[in-house]
Order: structure tokens, then C-alpha cells, then sequence
């Protein structure tokens, strides 16, 4: 209780001054500590195929996705061929807004997705022309699956080397 011989506090920062002291419980923390889950240890892979993967990214894929595009084939065009390109667009389409983030794009991620990106436009462009014969237009879908398809897979790697806490970067040797 307050001595009535106290006058009131002025200001809340000397109100805030008389309050008593609260301490924490003896073995307080020890007690909370014992119901949290122990952290598992994490599974730890062997250096080589941190190496291989490594390699992977930095020299294969990029060649991969920055190639030129396959040529026409021979084969004959088919609707249901067509089609079923097209569904995996619609697809691929719809998955790469989910995977993209342009809040952790370094200069070498930004400039490989543009280049996908550019050769998309690329074949939307020669998609829209009304003089394609069939076969062409199945190579061209084709080839827009394809770099759909590079394009999610770029994405998905360097959301998952963002959430490692890394970035993509195709630089072989980085000096300090």
C-alpha cells in the first residue's frame, strides 16, 4: 500500500519509479526450457554433392536455359499434341507467379530470367502470325513449354537458395 503522507507522483515516468521491482520466478526459465521441443539435428549432406550441385548451377544450367532453340523436327503436327502443350503452358504459367521474386534477384538471376523472359516474348510473337502451318506451330509451343519450363525451374532454385539464406550468382571464384 502507498503511505498517504506521499504526495501523487507528478509525472508518469516517477509513477513508473515507485512501482516495486518485479522479479522472475527462481528456475523460471528452467521450467520453460524443459516443455519446448528439442531441436532435431539437421541432416547433413556430404561436401561433394554440395560441390556437384554447385557445379550444376553455375555453369550447366545456365548454358541449359540460355541455349538456342531445338529445331523444327519432322514429325507430323497433332491436335491433341497442341493441346496438351498448351495445357502445360496454361500450367507452367500459372505456377510462376508463385515462385518468382524479384525482392532477391541479383544482377546475374535478373539478367538470365529477362533472358527467358525476352525469348518467350520471342515466341509468342511468331505464335500470333496466321500463316503458321501446323507442324511449325506444334515446334513453337514446344519450345514455349520448354522455356516455361526453365523459366519455373530458375525461379524455384533461386526461391529455395533465398530461403538457404544465398542467392543465385554464376560467379565461379569470388575474391575478397
Amino acid at each position: 500500500m502507498t503511505d498517504p503522507r506521499t504526495p501523487p507522483p507528478a509525472t508518469w515516468q516517477e509513477a513508473f519509479s515507485r512501482l516495486p521491482l518485479a522479479s522472475p520466478p527462481a528456475q523460471g526459465w528452467d521450467a520453460i526450457a524443459a516443455r519446448l521441443p528439442q531441436p532435431s539435428r539437421p541432416r547433413r549432406w556430404p561436401v561433394w554433392t554440395a560441390l556437384a550441385a554447385s557445379l550444376l548451377l553455375v555453369v550447366a544450367l545456365p548454358l541449359r536455359w540460355l541455349a538456342p532453340d531445338a529445331p523444327v523436327g519432322t514429325a507430323p503436327a497433332d491436335d491433341s499434341a497442341v493441346a496438351a502443350l498448351q495445357d502445360e503452358s496454361a500450367r507452367l504459367e500459372a505456377l510462376l507467379p508463385l515462385l518468382a521474386d524479384d525482392r532477391v534477384a541479383s544482377g546475374s538471376a535478373a539478367l538470365m530470367s529477362g533472358e527467358l523472359e525476352l525469348r518467350l516474348a520471342a515466341i509468342d510473337a511468331r505464335l500470333r502470325d496466321p500463316a503458321l502451318d501446323a507442324r511449325a506451330r506444334e515446334e513453337l509451343w514446344r519450345s514455349r513449354v520448354d522455356t516455361l519450363l526453365a523459366l519455373v525451374q530458375f525461379e524455384g532454385e533461386r526461391s529455395w537458395l533465398a530461403a538457404q539464406g544465398s542467392r543465385f550468382d554464376t560467379a565461379l571464384v569470388q575474391i575478397d
